[in-house]
This record gives structure tokens, C-alpha cells and sequence, in this order.
């Protein structure tokens, strides 16, 4: 906020919102409480343990029924019945799923990615698309400055220097590549000018761009040094002036062109996303009025701009440079003479920002920085979609989308184009579809206005191998139309999406599956493009580095900012590296965390059912597992696999097709859950039985007299089911311990290897042959010395080790998932639960859509309920002329007339008058082929003999510009 210094009068502020309803404070509140990650996986999870709650309360009441049964102690009951439900639902359970957390988050830091929501680490293995910002992100974060291109308003004829020819509109110049070049004209003062620099430490400071153009043009900027409260006597606080060098060139002219050399910064309107531009107000010294230069987007300069000041050939020059990649920036000005000191510092903006003249175009070098290339082909090759979505213009967004790679040279681009119509509310704006390369390559290089006339000498910075490319382009474009037409990626600005979304609703969803650059598009507009790709079932990805991007990047399921901006600080994710390629690592980390996650939830639920059918069996005889045996299950073997169970790094070769699933509530991990705690029900009952029927077997008798520090629940049946239980444990954390293609193999995770190996030691030589002390610490009955039963739960141990292998390689792996749901998921495309398969799916078995039209062109793709009323009354004249001349009998009605929707998809009759409007829009619009005959009726039933009487009624009077039925093609 500025002021100025009025004397000792107080200044007076009006707040309108303080803490967290500012938009800074949203944001640091938005951080501070963030909103809970909707992922399936911990969704899942709760159902999940809500199921094991149930299976504890069902072994909860089995128990009370049989201890009553044996008649124990009241004490004994609720303590042994409630300890069933700590064992079932495991409170070790978060902080296993946290150590995994750690493990992934240490890791990044360790690639400089800092992450300060751990909980979207597992949340970036599911990611499948990924939006990006273009500059600073794709493409690097200085620009420079190519050049100019002034306009040339007079040309020279002969070689009398006073000769001039006065053209009706001014065009564009030859391009200046050097400042020392350049005219001081009102285009060097609006470079000189219009900027939010500033200077400290007597360093200039501000925007890259402004910096660029301020120090390529070559003037200095000089700010007072004085006190605030002696700033009111100054007019013009900053003020700019060339340096010396460049002054002496200005001074020569300076009489010619009207310019001072020195001009005097009044007033800044700074730069707005949602309004495209910035402006300056400035005063040069000794004129005696005031200046306005604006500065923008080529389209919004040029909307605000005096008609007869745009030159003629502004769409082409423009197109020809986005086109290259290059960024440009418009420059406007305006003089102000009716305005005194005191207005301009109470004026706004809007009622300044109109009727400029237009000045010229800077050009801008935004180059691709060398890793985004590599990182899109690894994320295509990965089969993880990669839009483009940007503030900055359309052609300058495909030019860099098709360098990346991120569109294919074969692939064709599809710009959607519309027309916002604000004088009345019953038009409707009509969506048109163009190729975005379709274009005759002589419009390259000549005005599409009058190409006697301009000759668009700025193009020479299309070198001649340029020009070859541009052509071949061209051929190749021509070969493209005849490729399937269901490969097609969408192309449309912030205006357009806006439009889709308000009026044609029903196109935003195959818009979204398709769109691949998203030009000109506000921070508001990005945010809701994240949250309409998530609505159709995407988990969304968001890279960026600015202010604007801070809303797409909270709503995205990874936001990762790669400045230390205010985007650090609403993305999860913050790289140290300026470049993308900490989107592949944080992908294959999250991959890695996620596999991990499920392993670890699915060996905590294993141990907690298997210990939970031990507990259950010897409740059945009134016994139980010891203290020591409790602990040394659930701190030694447990604690310690969990613990190193995260520790495995993910797999460093490429990203695999398929990323893992998110979801624990479907087919793969339940059946594996249930085959394995099938199996391993099956070995306990099988050692507990084997071991009633040894010869030497003495039933464990309870006794409540026996005291509890000695030999109370020691028994036969107690030991065997201890040490095959112990070996469940071990063989669940190995086959849970799953390695490629997410992860690497469990051999380089040493941690658990060495924890592993010593466990399955400690647990055979207690099954074998312990120390006497260690059998009384353990409380164990052993069998007498007979080794044979010993190795024969050794078997057991190792059956159940195989038959784990077979069912979690053999039938979850490859047959359940690789085979069954693969199969069924390939043949019921349509019938997805994510809407994006089902709209891909639709998509590319329809030939039909969309329809492209000849020319991008939108200047009458409406008409108005009164104009169609008309236009339908002189369909019905012509069809009568037509009944009359040719004695045909052509029935016309309502239902007979097939009408076009949104995009031009066939609807009912029935339909309202927007759909009706937006089909004959473009055949009203234009003007009807000459004949040789005075009657246009003549002409089409001359048509009608040719065609054999055979076509409908749209046919014969609504002349469309593309075949609808075959949208590659033209008519």
C-alpha cells in the first residue's frame, strides 16, 4: 500500500479483512489446516480395520461363551475377551505405517525434494496425469530479448527521401534485434517505462521479464534518496532516463520524433492475471501532458487498442513468431490531456485502459530447459498423461508442447475457438474445431489480407531451413488427415474453457480427456482444471513455480513447486532442482511408498489374525501364549520386520505402465489376505491336532491354584503353536516383502535381510534345542527327545512357505491380476468406475467427432431466436420454390430437420433454440454461391437432379463447411 506524505495529517486506511480472510491468509491457513487427502488407500484402510473390529468382536463374545463354559474367573474373562480385541485391530499399526512414511520421505530429501505433507507421498504412486506450467517450468526461468518489431506507419517510394505513400493501416517493420537500432519513439519510452522495477541496495529488482527488457533497451532508472515525509513536493518519484552512449543517439533525433530524454514514472497499475496487462502513467519532461503505456498479451493489447492502429498483418506476425515458440509481449499508448495531477492519482485503470494506439511487439527467447524433454518421453513411456497449462499465448504453448515432446510430431492438434457474445442474453457463443497446423504455407509468408501490399518483412527470422520445415509440415499435415481420427489432442485458452464450462457442460468431460494445452489460462481457471481432471477419476499431478500456480498446486493430489516462492509453501512437494525432473523421482518414490504401505497394512493384518487364530485355539483348552511369548512375537519379531520393512528403495529402472493399486477394498489384496490366513489356519489346526495324537502328548489341564510366574498355559499344544505361528510371521514378512517393478528386491535391503536371518536362526534353534534357561524363560514344553516331531513343524514350516509363494506369485500375481482382471478390465472399457476410461473408450470408437471446420475463423457463428425464426421461414419459401419447379414431394417437418448440439452432435428435435442456432449459424453467416440464374432455389434444385433426388432436406439448403460424418476431410 502507498501514500504520500500530506503535511501532519494522518493518513486514513479502510480494512477490509484481516487474518485468515485475506488471501495470504487463506493460504497460511490452508496450511496449517489442510484438508483431509480423499485417497482411496486410507479410506480403505478404515474399512478395513472396521472389518478386523468385527472379527474381534465375534472372537470377543466366542470367548466369554467358553471361558464361562469352563467356568473362569470373572477377572480372567473380560481381561482375556477384551486382550482379543487389542490383538485382532493392532495399535502398532500407525506407527508401521509412518516408519515406511519416513523412510520415503528421508529419501527424497536425499534428491532435494523436501516434502512437509508426508501423508501425499503414497499419494503420488497413483499419480496418472500431470499438469505443468510452461515458463520456469518446462521452459527456463530468464527470458531473453530476441527483439522488436516496431510498425512502419509511412513507406519510401524511389529514392526521394520526402516521398511517402500514407497507408490506410499501419504494418509491421522489419524486426530489431539490437536497442543501438532502435528509434526514440514512443515504443523505447513504453520499454523504458512500463515495468514495476525498482531499485535496492542500488540494485535494480523485479520482474525477469522487466529486468530483460529494461536492461536491453538501455536506459537507468533513478529513484530520490530523500525522506518519505518530503516526497509530496515531487512529481515523478522514479524516473528513467537512457544512459550517456545512448542518450547522444536519442539527442540527434529527439527534435524529430517529439521525445524528452528524460520521463518521470507517476503511477503504476501493476501486472494482473486475470487482466493480462500492466500499466504505467508517466510525464516527460517539459511536455506538459500526461502518457499512459500499457503493456500485455498481443490480444488483450490489441482489444483495447484503436482499430485503425493495429496493423493489418497483426494475426499473421503474431502467429509466425508463437508459432517458433518465441514469447511476445504488445505495447500500447495514450495520451491524457485532460487530466491534472490530482485525477491521475484517483483515476482507475479501466477508465484509462481503452482506446490505445498500438505501438509494436516484443519478442522474447524462452528457451526448453535440457531435462524437460527426457523427463516427458520417461512419463509417456510410462503411460502417465502430461498436460500443458499456461497463461501464456495458444501458439507458443504447441510450438513448446511439440519440442518437449509432450505432443507427438504425428499427433494431431485440434484448437477450440468460440466467441463471447455480451449484447444479448439469447446468443450463444458456438465451439469450432480447427486443425492447429491447417493452413496453406504461402499464408506464411504473406498477409491473408492483401498480400500485394504487406509482404511481412519480419520474416526473415525464419531461416530457409526454417521455411523447409514449415513446409514440410505442411505435406506432413496433409498426410495426418487420413490417420485415424480418434488420435486428436485438444488445444484451448482460459476464454474458451470458460465458455465450455458455462454454456456447453456437457463437453467440458471429453474436452478434459483430450485437452492437452490449456493456453491463457488464470490462476483461478488452473485450479479448476485440477479439480475437474480429479472429478473424472485422474490422481493429478501439478508442477509450477509462481504465485498463480499456488491454487492448482493445492488442489492437485501432488503439488510440487520448484521455487521458494509462495508455491513452496502451498505444494506438499518443493525441489531444490528448477527442473522437472524431480516429477519421475517423486512418482517412483511414491510407487515404492505405496507398495510398501500395502505390504506393511497386509502383514500388520496377517499378524494380527494369525495371532488371533493362536489366541483362539488355546482359549478352546483354557490356555494361552505367555508373556514372554507375547513379547517376543510382537517386539522382536514384529516390531523389528515392520521397522526395516520400508527401508527397501524403489526401483530405479523405468516407470512401469501400470502403477500399483491404491485400493485395499479389491480383488487382488483380498483374496490374497484370505488364501493366505486360509493357509494358515490350516497349518496351526494341523500342528495343534498332530501334536494331540504323539504318543507322548499330555492334555494341558488348567489349574487356577498353579502359579501364574511358572508354569501356568504351558502345554504341548502351547509350544507347537508358538513355534509354527513364529515361522507364519517370518514367511509373511518375505512374501510381503515384494520387489520389482516398483520396488527393488528385498536382497538389497539389508536391514531385513540381517533381522530375517537372525529371527528364522533364533526360532529354529528354539524349535530344536534351547537352553535349558531359555526354555524355562520362554516357558516351553518341549516333546521328549524325539527330533522327529522338531522337524516335522520345521516342514510345516516350510509347506507353508511354498504354498505362500504359490499363492501370492502364482494366483494374486499373475493369475488373479495379470490374467482375470486384466481380461475383464480390457472388455468392459465402457463400463469403468473411473469416467475418464469410459469417455477415452467412447472417444476413440467414434469417427464422427468433432467437427472440424474449414478455417478458425468465428466471426458469425451465431444467430439470435429472431434471426433463426426468420432464416427457418425462408428454409419453408425455398422448399415450396422447390416443390413448385420440380414437382417433388418433399414432406418438411420439425422432426425431419436433424439438428446439431454443443460441438455439433446430433440431437433430437426437441431440442432448445440454442442447439438450433449453433447447427444453421454458420449457413445464415454466409453468403450464397452465385449461378447463372437470378433465383438461388434454381441453383439447388439443379443440385437436387445432379445428386439424384436423394439427399434430405440439410442436404439441399444447409451448406455446412466440413462433412460432419467424416471430420478429417474436407468438403
Amino acid at each position: 500500500m502507498q501514500t504520500r506524505y500530506y503535511g501532519n495529517e494522518k493518513v486514513l486506511a479502510v480494512v477490509l479483512r484481516t487474518g485468515f480472510l485475506t488471501a495470504k491468509g487463506s493460504l497460511v491457513r490452508s496450511i496449517m489446516y489442510p484438508p483431509p487427502v480423499d485417497y482411496k488407500f486410507e479410506n480403505d484402510s478404515y474399512i478395513f480395520i472396521a472389518v478386523l473390529t468385527c472379527i474381534a468382536g465375534i472372537g470377543f463374545i466366542y470367548s466369554v461363551f467358553t471361558k464361562v463354559a469352563n467356568n473362569e474367573a470373572v477377572r480372567d474373562i473380560i481381561v482375556d475377551s477384551l486382550d482379543l480385541i487389542t490383538i485382532v485391530v493392532p495399535p502398532a499399526l500407525p506407527a508401521a505405517m509412518t516408519v515406511g512414511r519416513f523412510y520415503a520421505q528421508r529419501r527424497l530429501q536425499k534428491q532435494g525434494i523436501y516434502c512437509i505433507s508426508p501423508r501425499a507421498i503414497n499419494v503420488s504412486g497413483s499419480i496418472d496425469c500431470v499438469c505443468f506450467d510452461k515458463t520456469g517450468t518446462l521452459t527456463e526461468e530468464g527470458l531473453d530479448l530476441w527483439g522488436i518489431v516496431p510498425l512502419v506507419k509511412t513507406e519510401k517510394v524511389g529514392d526521394t527521401p520526402t516521398t511517402t505513400i500514407i497507408t490506410r493501416k499501419p504494418t509491421f517493420g522489419e524486426p530489431i534485434r539490437d536497442a543501438a537500432q532502435m528509434s526514440p519513439d514512443t515504443l523505447m519510452v513504453g520499454m523504458a517505462a512500463c515495468h514495476s522495477l525498482t531499485r535496492l541496495d542500488e540494485k535494480l529488482i523485479g520482474d525477469p521479464l522487466d529486468l530483460k527488457m529494461f536492461e536491453w533497451i538501455g536506459w537507468t532508472l533513478e529513484e530520490p534518496s530523500v525522506a518519505d515525509n518530503e516526497k509530496f513536493d515531487i512529481l515523478a518519484p522514479t524516473i528513467v532516463r537512457p544512459k550517456p552512449e545512448v542518450n547522444a543517439n536519442i539527442t540527434e533525433k529527439k527534435q524529430q520524433f517529439g521525445i524528452g530524454t528524460e520521463v518521470g514514472i507517476v503511477r503504476q497499475f501493476p501486472f494482473s492475471s486475470s487482466l493480462q496487462r500492466m500499466s504505467v502513467i508517466t510525464r516527460t519532461l517539459g511536455d506538459s501532458e500526461y502518457e499512459l503505456y500499457c503493456k500485455g498479451s498481443p490480444e488483450m493489447i490489441s482489444s483495447l487498442s484503436l482499430q485503425h492502429s493495429i496493423p493489418k498483418n497483426f494475426a499473421t506476425i503474431l502467429e509466425s513468431y508463437t508459432q517458433e515458440g518465441y514469447r511476445v509481449i504488445a505495447v500500447g499508448h495514450k495520451r491524457l490531456p485532460k487530466l491534472n495531477y490530482l485525477k491521475v492519482q484517483r483515476v482507475v485503470r479501466e477508465e484509462l485502459e481503452t482506446e490505445l494506439i498500438f505501438l509494436g511487439l516484443i519478442v522474447m527467447e524462452n528457451r526448453l530447459k535440457p531435462e524437460t524433454t527426457g523427463v516427458m518421453t520417461v512419463l509417456k513411456n510410462a503411460a502417465i498423461r502430461t498436460i500443458m497449462v499456461t497463461g501464456d499465448n495458444m501458439l507458443t504453448a504447441i510450438s513448446v508442447a511439440k519440442e518437449c515432446g509432450m505432443l507427438e510430431a504425428s499427433d494431431k492438434v485440434i484448437v477450440l475457438s468460440t466467441e463471447s457474445v455480451t449484447d444479448s442474453k439469447d446468443r450463444v457463443p458456438r465451439v469450432q474445431y480447427t486443425f492447429a497446423n491447417k493452413m496453406n504455407p504461402k499464408e506464411m509468408t504473406t498477409s491473408p489480407i492483401d498480400s500485394s501490399v504487406d509482404q511481412s518483412p519480419q520474416m526473415s527470422i525464419l531461416s530457409r531451413n526454417n521455411r523447409t520445415k514449415f513446409n514440410n509440415e505442411f505435406v506432413k499435415n496433409i498426410v495426418e488427415v487420413e490417420t485415424p481420427s480418434n488420435r486428436y489432442h485438444f488445444a484451448l485458452t482460459g476464454h474458451v474453457f470458460g465458455i465450455v464450462r458455462t454454456h456447453y457442460p456437457e463437453l467440458l468431460s471429453r474436452l478434459l480427456v483430450r485437452g492437452t494445452v490449456f493456453a491463457r489460462m488464470s490462476p483461478e481457471q488452473k485450479q479448476q482444471l485440477v479439480e475437474l481432471l480429479q472429478g473424472l477419476g485422474y490422481f493429478v499431478g501439478m508442477c509450477g513455480d509462481g504465485s498463480n500456480d499456488c491454487g492448482a498446486l493445492k488442489a492437485a493430489h501432488a503439488g510440487i513447486s520448484l521455487s521458494d516462492t509462495e508455491s513452496s509453501v502451498a505444494a506438499p512437494f518443493t525441489s531444490k532442482e528448477p527442473n522437472i525432473t524431480c516429477v519421475p523421482h517423486l512418482i517412483r518414490e511414491g510407487r515404492g511408498a505405496l507398495v510398501t504401505s500395502f505390504g506393511i497394512f497386509k502383514y500388520m493384518a496377517i499378524y494380527s489374525l494369525t495371532q488371533f487364530v493362536t489366541v483362539i485355539l488355546l482359549y478352546s483348552i483354557s490356555s494361552n501364549l505367555t508373556d514372554i511369548q507375547f513379547l517376543y512375537i510382537d517386539l522382536f519379531l514384529i516390531s523389528v520386520f515392520a521397522f526395516f520393512f520400508g527401508n527397501s528403495e524403489p526401483n530405479p529402472g523405468p516407470l512401469v505402465k501400470q502403477p500399483p493399486s491404491a485400493s485395499l477394498v479389491s480383488a487382488p489384496p483380498i483374496v490374497s489376505i484370505l488364501l493366505h490366513i486360509i493357509s494358515i489356519i490350516g497349518f496351526q489346526v494341523l500342528a495343534f491336532i498332530y501334536t494331540q495324537q504323539q504318543p507322548w502328548f499330555e492334555p494341558y489341564r488348567f489349574d487356577p491354584a498353579t502359579d501364574e510366574a511358572a508354569i501356568q498355559f504351558a502345554g504341548h499344544q502351547n509350544y507347537s503353536l508358538f513355534i509354527i505361528s513364529c515361522f507364519q510371521y517370518i514367511i509373511m514378512a518375505i512374501i510381503f516383502s515384494r520387489g520389482k517393478p516398483h520396488r527393488k528386491s528385498i536382497f538389497s535391503n539389508p536391514g531385513l535381510i540381517i533381522s530375517l536371518t537372525i529371527l528364522t536362526s533364533f526360532t529354529i534353534y528354539l524349535n530344536l534345542y534351547p537352553f535349558e534357561w531359555l526354555r524355562q524363560a520362554f516357558l516351553l514344553i518341549r516333546p521328549p527327545e524325539v527330533y522327529n516331531f522338531r522337524l516335522i513343524l520345521l516342514g510345516f514350516a516350510l509347506a507353508q512357505f511354498l504354498i505362500a509363494l504359490f499363492i501370492e506369485h502364482w494366483i494374486v500375481d499373475y493369475l488373479l491380476t495379470k490374467k482375470i482382471l486384466k481380461c475383464i478390465t480390457s472388455m468392459r472399457q465402457e463400463k469403468s468406475k473411473k469416467e475418464y476410461v469410459r469417455i477415452e473408450y467412447e472417444l476413440s470408437r467414434r469417427c464422427d467427432w468433432p467437427p472440424i471446420s474449414n478455417t478458425p475463423s468465428v466471426d458469425s457463428v451465431y444467430i439470435s431466436n429472431e434471426e433463426l425464426n426468420n432464416s427457418t421461414k425462408k428454409i419453408f419459401k425455398g422448399t415450396e420454390d422447390l416443390n413448385n419447379r420440380h414437382n417433388q414431394s418433399i414432406t418438411l417437418t420439425t422432426g425431419s430437420i436433424p439438428q446439431s448440439g454443443p460441438g455439433g452432435i446430433t440431437s433430437s428435435s426437441g431440442d432448445d433454440d440454442r442447439r438450433h442456432s449453433s447447427t444453421l449459424s454458420s449457413s445464415f453467416s454466409r453468403p450464397r454461391p452465385r449461378s447463372r440464374t437470378t433465383s438461388s432455389t434454381s441453383n439447388t434444385s439443379i443440385e437436387l437432379q445432379n445428386q439424384n433426388k436423394t439427399k434430405n432436406l440439410e442436404n439441399i439448403i444447409i451448406n455446412y463447411p466440413t462433412d460432419i460424418s467424416s471430420p478429417g476431410k474436407s468438403p
